[in-house]
């Protein structure tokens, strides 16, 4: 996954304020980066910062709706269906809400960070910051198109009376037994694990280019 270390460098990016002054019987600890202030550096740390991180919320989120998912596969193979079913369910609704209720804040920091491409002059760091919203739009798209269709599989369930449900053995009659495995996956329905490897590939690449940004343009030179 994500080099949480390159994320926490960019943290570095805002200004912090002065820290008092050491008296000489102090240790004089090692400064860790300097770091320049200007509206360009200061858009990346502050709208990189608020789009990734509720992104990486959100990927620990997917990370228990794979379990549900798997759990709900295998709900109807249990003698306890209907307490399992119930449980995947609102945990499922639990889930989605979550996303959903991110993304909002998600899609407004990635459109200030484009916006923030304007506050230089110089090409190079523009399109360092075009490339990182790029990647972060990408994985936002899907984290979107999950966060959507986990809702309509909670309102599926929802409608669902699981209560007078006579599942066949194993969960499927006789004909669904002869579908393709696919159509009785619900993680292959939901194209949920490659969903989720666009999102990881694309949060990774939006990390790499905007650390190279950051050091590039926000860390005077030696």
């Amino acid at each position: 996954m994500l080099m949480l270390n390159l994320l926490t460098a960019l943290l570095a990016v805002v200004m912090s304020s002065p820290s008092p002054s050491a008296s000489p019987a102090e240790r004089e600890l090692p400064t860790i980066v300097t770091v320049i202030s200007s509206p360009y550096c200061n858009s990346l740390a502050d709208h990189f910062n608020g789009a990734m991180l509720p992104m990486l919320a959100n990927d620990r989120v997917l990370d228990g709706t794979s379990v549900q998912l798997d759990t709900l596969n295998m709900v109807f193979h249990q003698t306890d269906y209907v307490e399992q079913y119930l449980h995947v369910r609102d945990a499922i609704e639990h889930q989605e809400t979550t996303l959903n209720n991110s993304l909002a804040g998600i899609s407004k920091n990635i459109g200030q960070l484009q916006d923030g491409a304007a506050l230089t002059t110089d090409p190079k760091a523009k399109a360092q910051v075009t490339q990182a919203v790029w990647d972060l739009q990408t994985a936002y798209d899907h984290q979107r198109q999950l966060a959507i269709d986990l809702m309509h599989l909670y309102q599926a369930m929802l409608n669902y009376n699981i209560a007078r449900a006579n599942p066949a053995m194993g969960g499927f009659s006789e004909r669904e037994m002869t579908e393709a495995p696919a159509m009785r996956d619900s993680k292959s329905w939901l194209h949920f694990d490659n969903q989720r490897a666009v999102i990881d590939r694309s949060e990774d690449q939006a990390v790499d280019i905007a650390y190279i940004a950051a050091q590039t343009y926000c860390v005077p030179k030696k």
